[in-house]
């Protein structure tokens, strides 16, 4: 049998495993004659290629390769016709006896293999002539996966000492595979490679060739155990031997071979490892030390200092330093004899590299002290807990990143331990020894350095040397920090205090149930004074503004009135937008239409230009009375932007400042009235204490005088007693705990007043809730910021503890709620069921976040006037967090030095939602900058519209865990999957971004957020288990073609919780209608919301004319909204069988058809239902629908005739909101008001808004 026979016995059996249904035994047995069969095609092979390239025909070895091929052949054609009946379904009796057959036969040719192996170890002569590089690469890959295949297939019977050499034999062979062709592909003397491939390579491929057939017809033969193990080492030995002549060519190619840091890490690494061989046996000197020590010399050889006056120096003594070490380990390898030369000689090695690391520290490297360094001091715990985790993904995933240091980083993490554990115990004295609070100090600053080295480990451009003397300085402080440690804890007995000293006044205020809506308290006099100005004088539109001081209340007030039933029953249309200092015309724009009764699809009003959005306006609030609060508003401009869209119909509309402008309403040319708000004073103050924390409860007596006196450093300010009401509201009857409160009010000297009551705070806050608070300084004050969009900010950075058994975004939720709950941030937006979607902070509280983020080193904000023309000036930014915050003006290009900065964010004063092609601070920004950031975890580029494409320095900077950016490209590179560490991945683009195939290998990542639609294929990774996008969470917005894979693409996404996808139309959309995506494999599915890319008016789906299928959703659905399907109303009883599901939103024509039957047992679990645009006209329900539905709203349904009156039985429901609906929608309305009024549920209540 020829070579084409054994390829084609091969091919068969490969196919034969593919069969279904197959039984272990027969499995096991197929890829045992595949592994045999494989290693006699590369005997035979090496026999041919011998005889070839040595230009006669060995008549001995002709015969043994005729011999065994013979004997395969005789064999073989019996196993193929068995294998041709199998696939084609045939049954067959005799496949035991011809695989039996066939695997006797091969061991019977084992001996004379062995034979002929052995033999070619000595000879002289070339063996294998390879005419290119590929050819030897793909030899050495063949050898490595058979020696593969024989470990993990005969791992239980295979020989101890046989499986040892194996994995020698497999480390030299990836080794000797990687530099071939890394040095090929890169190495500028073309000549010199070709000889080290001749003159070395090529017998080393034939030795490891030969030493594999070894360990093959050996594996499992006992009887040669002795002569085995004294003659495969020595074999070994042969390849890749570390002879001067060489290690000499080794060098030379490395010198000549440009390359990139980490690949250069690999394969020096290699290099060394290959080099100690065995030599650790007989060698007295630390082979730890000493693989450190080779790898730091031949990096620097390799790479050194691009600019020193002793380059050359250091150069040589390097070389000699290493040839000298390359010649004693290779007499250790070779000779029996005395070994103190050798030794002597590696320990001067040793010691001239420890004196060269401390001259190169010196020259280029210093870095400072950690008790001196610019990191933040916030939370050391949380880090240390952060980086730990860090580390340890970084050795499970990326070591080879760290080539230098991988048994140090073990040691680390120890260590780091030990330091997590000293932290938690001197919080309890930390305020009473200064020498502990230096040591907490620098053990935090340890742990950021130990951050800052270890990621230099994964990125290109740091020297591996660099890294090296890094780590050894770290080594150092850890042993500096850990002494310091053991004399503390002797000295001032920490650890054993404990249980007596832990009443730190930090009270966490989990469990604490937040009111969806809050309680405006206070300021009843003054709502009622001004609600009196709104509604009487002049005929004309009038402004009434509420002018006061930072914290007194005008917002409080102001929403106070807004929401009073006198305010909402006489004006016909209410709005609310706030201002600030950094509001657009745009964001003002669409933050009133959408208070507006007027149903207008969030993605039309997005796509809508600033003049369409002035007219829409303008129109929808023609001859209606209406009131518009414009909140924090600073200067007249921001009125001047929407005066001209509210118009003047002589109906008393009115508007409402609230600002600290008290000249405001005098710098425009209108009528307007000025309410002037001051601190409350008095009994006011406690009066408002009271309220906010006892609600109508009485106080306690006790604690009448205590909390008297404590609301005096409040000033009279409702924000600072409504920070202290959070404060004490935690402990709300301890006597105790009030005494403490007041007790640090009145000891603090440097913070008096409203201040100091923020102070206290924030000092007694849970220390996992202080870097989440800080983090508020990082956007522009009276920003608004999506709370979705802050805890993947706040996971990103580490704040989120990672070792919850709850997924990050319930433990960053309730973060949100605890702060919340202190009162420190203020609700913009709520859910239904009364989540955090929205919030902000007040002036004073940013004010105070900001100076104490700074002061704290927690992070940077840099405005563009501390910089004129260059915004960002190289010299100054080596601060952990770096925060921009620009005009749109901004003319300096964008050039930062950010070597050091772990997070970077942009935020820019824009105008307009889409950018001009003209855009000065687009078309100034250059992202060449990104190239000094390589530490980066945390990239926020969304504000700033990037016209040049994806920006290719993004994908080198592997610690990236959040990146949001904005622009006008299509295309994600395939380099992206560089980002082996990102978690959270967010485009912004009015374009369809296709993604990389090459996004299925991104294992870590979780959250995907491309705000048009994103493309994606299944790409070359069919198998289903190779892909490694399984730990994908949320996904928005995924497209799903007709006719394509969706359902293999779907079961990529295993653990998907919320899901928002898009069906695009295609011509087969037209002609055979939508098909619904099965989605039952997304078990973990919550959230789902599903849309067409047509219009609503132009809905391609008709089921008048298709039958609907049916619906295909997972068991856990919670939330389901639907839109512009046009699916008829009989397909929807599939939706109302799901057992979990809370939330329903049809929108656009989700359904067509007049009539909604809702059957009985239908929508049992249903909290909240939605319907808007759609043209259903009769609604018919059961007796009792919806059982435990509390929200209903209907918005644009003016076909509806009414609302089936038996909503009346259910008990739970709490509102009917109505938008443009029917006069007899509001009418059925009402009469279910009445009949839940009548009922005794006096919560209930309808919500009509035209």
């Amino acid at each position: 049998m020829n070579r084409a026979s054994i390829d084609s016995v091969t091919d068969q059996l490969s196919r034969l495993l593919c069969l279904p249904n197959l039984h272990l035994h027969m499995k096991q047995q197929i890829q045992s004659l595949q592994l045999e069969l494989r290693f006699v095609k590369m005997f035979c092979c090496c026999l041919k290629n011998w005889m070839a390239a040595a230009d006669h025909e060995n008549m001995h070895l002709g015969s043994v390769r005729n011999s065994t091929e013979g004997t395969v052949e005789a064999s073989g054609k019996g196993l193929y016709n068995a294998g041709y009946r199998a696939i084609i379904g045939k049954d067959f009796k005799d496949w035991e006896l011809l695989a039996s057959n066939m695997l006797r036969e091969v061991e019977k040719c084992k001996p004379t293999i062995r034979e002929t192996a052995v033999s070619l170890f000595d000879l002289s002569s070339q063996f294998i002539a390879f005419r290119a590089v590929d050819e030897i690469l793909d030899f050495i890959d063949t050898i490595l996966m058979n020696l593969k295949d024989l470990v993990s297939l005969k791992d239980e019977v295979i020989i101890g000492s046989v499986k040892e050499q194996i994995e020698a034999l497999e480390g030299k062979l990836r080794f000797l595979r990687n530099f071939v062709d890394f040095a090929a592909r890169r190495c500028s003397k073309q000549d010199r490679m070709e000889d080290f491939l001749t003159t070395h390579v090529q017998a080393w491929a034939r030795n490891s060739a030969c030493l594999s057939l070894l360990c093959w017809t050996d594996s499992m033969n006992k009887d040669k155990e002795p002569q085995r193990n004294a003659m495969l080492p020595q074999l070994l030995l042969k390849i890749m031997p570390c002879s001067q002549a060489v290690a000499e060519m080794y060098l030379e190619l490395l010198k000549s071979t440009p390359s990139d840091t980490l690949l250069m890490g690999e394969i020096v690494s290699g290099f060394v490892d290959s080099l100690l061989g065995n030599a650790g046996i007989s060698l007295k000197v630390d082979l730890a030390i000493l693989r450190e020590g080779l790898l730091f010399a031949l990096t620097f050889l390799v790479d050194p200092p691009k600019e020193s006056a002793r380059k050359t120096e250091f150069a040589d003594m390097v070389e000699s330093l290493v040839i000298s070490v390359i010649c004693s380990l290779h007499v250790a390898q070779t000779e029996d004899g005395t070994t103190k030369a050798r030794n002597d000689n590696l320990s001067d090695f040793l010691e001239k590299i420890e004196k060269l690391k401390a001259e190169v520290w010196e020259l280029f490297i210093a870095m400072p002290n950690s008790s001196e360094s610019n990191f933040p001091r916030t939370n050391g715990m949380g880090f240390i807990d952060f980086l730990m985790g860090n580390l340890n993904d970084m050795m499970q995933y990326k070591a080879n990143h760290i080539p230098f240091a991988e048994h140090k980083v073990m040691a680390v993490l120890e260590e780091l331990s030990c330091f997590r554990s000293f932290l938690q115990d001197a919080e309890n004295v930390q305020n009473d020894y200064q020498e502990v609070n230096a040591l907490q100090t620098r053990i935090i600053n340890l742990a950021y350095q130990v951050e800052n080295v270890m990621n230099s480990c994964a990125i290109s451009g740091i020297p591996i040397w660099h890294q090296i003397i890094c780590f050894s300085d770290i080594q150092e402080e850890i042993k500096f920090c850990g002494t310091e440690i053991m004399t503390m804890k002797q000295k001032y007995n920490i650890g054993k205090q404990i249980a007596v000293t832990t009443s730190k006044l930090a009270h966490s205020s989990r469990g604490n149930n937040s009111k969806f809506d809050e309680d405006v308290v206070g300021f009843k006099d003054e709502a009622n004074q001004i609600i009196d100005l709104l509604t009487s004088g002049s005929k004309n539109r009038e402004i009434v503004s509420i002018v006061g001081m930072p914290g007194v209340g005008k917002t409080t007030l102001a929403r106070k009135i807004y929401n009073d039933p006198s305010t909402t029953s006489y004006f016909h249309e209410l709005a609310w937008c706030y201002v600030s200092q950094v509001y657009t015309s745009r964001d003002l724009l669409l933050a009133i239409l959408k208070c507006l009764s007027v149903s207008i699809d969030d993605v039309k009003l997005s796509k809508m230009s600033n003049e369409d959005l002035e007219e829409q306006l303008r129109r929808c609030l023609l001859k209606q009375r209406y009131l518009v609060v414009m909140d924090d508003i600073w200067d007249i401009k921001a009125w001047n932007v929407v005066k001209q869209s509210l118009p003047d119909d002589g109906n008393r509309s009115r508007i409402i400042f609230t600002t600290q402008n008290h000249h405001l309403i005098s710098d425009d040319e209108g009528s307007g009235k000025t309410y002037l708000l001051s601190p409350l004073i008095e009994e006011k103050p406690w009066e408002f204490l009271q309220e906010k924390i006892f609600h109508k409860d009485a106080c306690p007596q006790e604690l009448l005088e205590i909390g008297k006196r404590i609301v005096e450093h409040c000033e009279g300010l409702p924000l600072a007693i409504t920070v202290i009401a959070g404060l004490l509201a935690k402990e709300k009857k301890n006597v105790g705990w009030w005494k403490q409160v007041e007790a640090s009010l009145s000891s603090d000297s440097t913070t008096k007043g409203y201040m100091g009551a923020i102070e206290l705070s924030y000092k007694h806050l849970m220390d996992y809730l202080k870097p989440c608070f800080l983090y508020f300084g990082a956007f522009r004050k009276g920003e608004v910021i999506g709370a979705r969009k802050l805890t993947l900010l706040w996971n990103a950075e580490g704040f989120v503890n990672r070792n919850q058994r709850s997924c990050f975004e319930v433990v960053a939720k309730e973060y949100l709620k605890e702060l919340n709950d202190r009162s420190l941030v203020i609700v913009s937006e709520r859910s239904f069921n009364g989540g955090i979607k929205a919030c902000r902070l007040h002036d004073l509280l940013h004010k105070f976040c900001s100076k104490k983020a700074k002061d704290e080193k927690f992070l940077h904000v840099l405005e563009r006037s501390e910089d004129s023309d260059h915004i960002l000036n190289p010299v100054k930014h080596d601060q952990y967090r770096l925060c921009i915050h620009a005009e749109s003006t901004a003319s300096g290009s964008l050039k930062p030095a950010c070597q050091r900065v772990s997070s970077l964010l942009f935020f820019r004063k824009r105008d307009g939602y889409f950018y001009d092609d003209d855009d000065s601070y687009a078309s100034n920004f250059s992202p060449d900058f990104l190239e000094s950031c390589k530490l980066i975890k945390v990239l926020d580029l969304k504000s700033v519209y990037l016209h040049s494409g994806f920006p290719k320095e993004i994908v080198s900077m592997v610690h990236l865990r959040y990146v949001s950016i904005g622009g006008s490209f299509t295309e994600v590179p395939a380099s992206i999957a560089n980002l082996w560490n990102l978690e959270t991945f967010v485009v912004a683009s009015t374009k369809t971004i296709y993604l990389p195939d090459t996004f299925w290998r991104m294992k870590n990542l979780k959250h995907v957020d491309v705000s048009e639609m994103a493309i994606i294929s299944l790409g070359e990774y069919e198998v289903e288990d190779s892909c490694q996008m399984d730990n994908v969470e949320t996904f928005s917005s995924l497209a799903f073609t007709q006719g394509g894979n969706t359902e293999k693409l779907l079961r990529r996404f295993r653990r998907l919780r919320k899901l928002k996808c898009e069906i695009v139309e295609s011509k087969k959309c037209r002609r055979k209608g939508i098909q619904f995506p099965a989605l039952a494999s997304l078990e973990d599915l919550e959230s789902l919301k599903v849309s067409t890319n047509g219009s609503h008016d132009q809905v391609f789906y008709s089921w008048m004319r298709i039958q609907f299928q049916a619906f295909n959703f997972p068991t856990k659905l919670k939330k389901l909204t639907l839109c512009k399907l046009g699916l008829p109303w009989t397909a929807i009883s599939t939706i109302g069988e799901l057992l979990h599901l809370e939330v329903l939103k049809l929108r656009e024509g989700a359904f067509r058809g007049q009539r909604w039957d809702v059957g009985d047992e239908e929508f049992l679990e249903l909290k909240f239902l939605e319907l808007s645009n759609m043209d259903v006209v009769l609604w018919k329900a059961s007796y009792t629908p919806f059982p435990k539905l509390e929200q209903l709203v209907i918005e644009d349904c003016s076909d509806l005739e009414e609302i089936p009156f038996s909503f009346s039985e259910i008990e739970g429901l709490k509102l009917i909101q109505l938008r443009r609906c029917s006069y007899d929608v509001e009418d059925s309305a009402q009469q279910i008001l009445q009949e839940q009024r009548d009922s005794g549920n006096p919560e209930f209540d309808v919500l009509i808004l035209h």
